[in-house]
């Protein structure tokens, strides 16, 4: 992902990477967390975790939120959507996309990498 994000000098791909075994999102803890890398990150515009541009999130994502601010973000824009986890979760990304496709001017690709 660094690699991709160091090539990216038109700023057209946005990269997020979920730490999703931390504390529920609403913990203190995890506000917390969030917080400090949230600043470190406008600061340094690099990531406390990874040591790269690529934002690390902690706990589980609201994936309908994240799709909203995708299409709020860039409207009329082709966004590619690549997953690579657990095959439970594919339906509900691949599902989201179809959803915000058809409901915003925002159109999504899902893709999903099996290793």
């Amino acid at each position: 992902m660094n690699d991709v994000a160091e090539e990216d000098r038109g700023g057209l791909i946005e990269l997020h990477s979920y730490c999703t075994s931390v504390y529920e999102q609403g913990d203190a803890r995890s506000a917390l967390i969030a917080m400090v890398q949230s600043i470190s990150h406008a600061k340094n515009g690099v990531d406390v975790v990874s040591g790269t541009r690529v934002k690390s999130h902690f706990a589980k994502p609201n994936w309908r939120a994240v799709y909203k601010r995708i299409a709020l973000n860039h409207p009329e824009a082709r966004v590619g959507v690549f997953y690579c986890g657990p095959s439970t979760l594919t339906h509900e990304l691949r599902q989201l996309s179809l959803d915000f496709s058809h409901n915003t001017s925002t159109k999504y690709d899902f893709h999903k990498e099996n290793f």
